[in-house]
C-alpha cells in the first residue's frame, strides 16, 4: 500500500524547501555562513551528548538540523564554487 502524503508533510517539507532557499541566498552574501551554522551545530550537538541522558529527540533534531545545513551548502558544488572561495 502506497503512502498517502500528508498535509503535514506537504508543510513540512514546504519549510525545508523555503529554508534551503533562504540559507542559501544568504550565504551568497555572506560566504561562510552556512559553514559557520554548521560547526555550530556540530558542536551544539557534541557539547550535548557530553552532558548524557539526553531525550530521544533531541538527537533527531540535531541530525536534521545538520543534514538540512549540509543540503543548504551543496549549491556550492552546483555553482562550482569551493568552500573557501569568497568571491
Amino acid at each position: 500500500m502506497a503512502h498517502e502524503f500528508t498535509r503535514a508533510e506537504a508543510k513540512a517539507h514546504a519549510c525545508s524547501y523555503i529554508l534551503l532557499s533562504l540559507l542559501q541566498r544568504m550565504d551568497m552574501k555572506e560566504p561562510g555562513l552556512i559553514d559557520e551554522l554548521l560547526a555550530g551545530a556540530e558542536g551544539d550537538f557534541e557539547a550535548s551528548r557530553a552532558q548524557g541522558d539526553l531525550p530521544a529527540p533531541v538527537p533527531m533534531i540535531f541530525r536534521e538540523a545538520m543534514a538540512i545545513l549540509t543540503r543548504a551548502n551543496g549549491y556550492k558544488r552546483n555553482m562550482g564554487i569551493s568552500a573557501n572561495d569568497e568571491s
